[in-house]
Formats: C-alpha cells, structure tokens, sequence
C-alpha cells in the first residue's frame, strides 16, 4: 500500500474513532433512544414518520407510472445483476492468473484514497445516491399498496445509509412482481439519475480537440522534457488527432528509436525507452488524454469504464481536454454525483442478501421452486459473492 494511501487510511480510522467516541457520550448524555436513535458498538440508526406523507403524494399522483417504472426496474435489475456478478468473477480471476494486471474490481469509496474525490463532493454524491434510491424503493412500495413504516437514516462503522422501512411481514408475503418491483426500483433510480448527471456535464462541457500530456513519469525520457497539458500535434510529421492516433504509431515504435514531438510549445527530439510491459516496444513515459466525442457516451458500456477510470485516478473529464462552462469545482461535484449514482447502484445488484440483487436473485428462485429452496440458494450465493467481493479487494492492498 502506497504510503500516501496509508496515512490518509489512518487520518480516517482517527476520524471514525473520534465520531463513534461523540456519538457514544452524547447517547450517554441526551438519552439519544426517546427521540427515535438505536444505537450499539458501530451501528446507529435514526427512525422518523417525517416523509411518509411525502412519498404517499407522490406515489398516488401516478400509481400506474410507478408500477411501470417498478417493473422495468425489476427486468432490468435482473439483466444488470448478471452483467455485475460476471465482471466480478472475470476480475477475481484476473486477479489469480495475472496479478500484475490485476485492478481493484470492488474499492473504497472514501476521500483520500479515491484520487480527487474531495471530502465536500463525497458528501454531497452520498446524499443524493441515498434519497434517490430509497425514495424510489418507497414510491413503488405505496404506488402498490404497501405500507412503509418509517424513513430514516443510519451508519454502519463508516458507512452511512439511509431507509424507507417497509411493512416487512407484509413485504414478504407479496407477490413475487410487486417484491421484484420493490427491490429492483432504488439501484434503477440510481443508474438513471447517473446517466441524468452525465448528460448535465456533458452539456456543461465543451471538447478542446486534439491529444494532451496527462502526466510524466520518472526517470523515463519525456522526464524534464514535456510537462502535463502540452498538447501533442504530431509525431515525425504523423498528425496526432485522437489518443487512437498516439497509441497507433507508439505500438509501431521500437526501443532507442529517436522521434521528434511537435506541441503547442516548441518541437521536442526523444530517444524512447524500453516499455515496462514490452520490452520490444518504445515508450516516451508520458499518459495522454484526448476528449471522448459525445456519441461513444451514448454506450452504457462505455460509461461503465468511464466510471470505473474516475475511481482509478484517470481522469476522463480533464480540465486539459475540455473547457467548461461553469466553474470546475460544480464539475467535479457533479461528476462524482454521476461516479457515486453508477457504481453504488450496480454494486447493490449483486446477488447476495441484504444487498437488493440478492433479494432480486431470491424471488426468481422462489418463483422457479420454494421460499425454503429460494433462501438456501441465495444464501450460499452470497457467500460465493462475498468472497469475489475479498477477492477485487485484493489489489487494492497490493
């Protein structure tokens, strides 16, 4: 573990430590239970009724809507929670057969060890993933005609949540659609919501064209030589429009090979270095980035790996490659509201109880078989999922 990673580990573990020990004495003192908290060693839970009518409202302003929406949930939850359940599986055994390669399939989404995420922004993103997605769970309970009990929030060591608490008795002796329904709508809403953020900043942001110098590495040729946000115009009079175009001549350049890099600030000669992971191939030492066109984010797979490159570090909305409209702080917070939605709502859909996907899982058994056959299912499928999940940890603490 890297030691920037490390000490910002350590600042959070102090951090929780303080919160549990003001959280712990201010029960002690205001009796925290008489005004609706339950609290034990590193869970607490607030219950409250404000809301209820809110959600009433809206859920009887188009009961037939929100069934609608509840059931597209439910199909595509089921879609999405295999799509899930396989990368999971794929990364883990990428991460047997080739750890060198091998990236955290499953991380922390914290400040400090996510690169750029900003305490303000984490904060704001949970918050909107949390309403989001259980007001979706309590409008497709009350559109069909399923009590919710209470609204409210909780902390689990550092994880914060948010509920609508249904009626469980009731909830489980529904029908299955209506349970499908339930479980499916609030990573649904998530995922929609995402895609919402995503159309937002690309309407706020505007492609700067052409391929830039993201980063330079250490002793490695372009060291001392380029610097981040140079553009790259071309390379041995090969113009160099897209990273496609980068990536294209690098792959046909060789170790000692001089190249001559012309950019927006003067022309540069480079003797290129062996590449780390070829030793056949050249390498300048540089990442380079380039503005994605609107139309490759029409494809959700696309957006994935968008997603997937924001909680890496490698940023894909880059103030290098774009300029925006507004200013880059409401960017960046919008940005992680989109990361946040897409990442929490699909991880929720896999297969493994209490997460939704494993309620989702158990109703399409159960609908096959029994509620007795359906639990034992899906519970040894969590336990399966829950050791996946060990395992795209693992390169994470590498």
């Amino acid at each position: 573990m890297a030691l920037g990673t490390l000490w910002w580990l350590l600042v959070v573990l102090a951090a929780l430590a303080a919160l549990w020990a003001i959280i712990l004495l201010a029960n002690r003192r205001y009796d925290l239970k008489k005004r609706g908290f339950t609290i034990s060693p590193g869970f607490v839970m607030w219950r409250t009724k404000r809301g209820l009518q809110f959600i009433d409202r809206v859920a009887k302003s188009s009961k037939r809507g929100w069934r609608a929406f509840g059931t597209a949930a439910a199909a595509i939850g089921i879609f999405l929670m295999a799509f899930v359940f396989f990368n999971v599986a794929f990364n883990a055994v990428i991460t047997f057969t080739q750890p060198v390669r091998a990236l955290p399939g499953v991380r922390f989404v914290l400040p400090g060890i996510v690169p750029g995420l900003t305490i303000f922004a984490w904060l704001v993103s949970i918050a909107s993933v949390l309403f989001v997605h259980e007001f979706a769970h309590g409008f497709v309970l009350r559109a069909q005609g399923l009590e919710t009990k209470s609204v409210g929030g909780m902390l689990l060591v550092a994880l914060p949540g948010a509920f609508v608490e249904p009626d469980e008795k009731q909830l489980k002796k529904a029908p299955i659609l209506k349970r499908l329904r339930v479980f499916g709508a609030g990573s649904f809403a998530n995922v929609l919501f995402a895609f919402l953020y995503l159309g937002i900043i690309l309407l706020l942001l505007v492609p700067k064209p052409g391929v830039y110098v993201s980063g330079v590495a250490e002793n490695y040729p372009a060291e001392n030589v380029l610097d981040p946000g140079m553009r790259i115009y071309s390379i041995d009079n090969v113009l160099i429009n897209t990273y496609e175009d980068f990536s294209s001549f690098m792959n046909n350049t060789k170790p000692e090979q001089i190249i001559q890099i012309s950019t927006d600030n003067e022309n540069f000669q480079i003797e290129l270095a062996e590449h780390p992971e070829n030793e056949n191939k050249g390498f300048i030492g540089i990442g380079s980035i380039s503005a994605p066109s609107h139309s490759e984010f029409t494809n959700p797979l696309f957006d994935a790996w968008v997603m997937m490159s924001e909680l890496t570090g490698h940023s894909v909305f880059h103030s290098y490659v774009y300029h925006a409209r507004v200013p880059w702080g409401l960017i960046d917070i919008i940005k992680w509201m989109f990361v946040l939605n897409f990442g929490i709502g699909l991880f929720n859909l896999l297969p493994a109880v209490p997460l939704d996907g494993g309620y989702i899982f158990q109703g399409m058994v159960e609908r096959a078989s029994s509620k007795r056959t359906a639990r034992r299912v899906s519970h040894a499928l969590s336990i399966i999922v829950l050791a996946l999940i060990i395992v795209n940890f693992m390169p994470m603490l590498a």
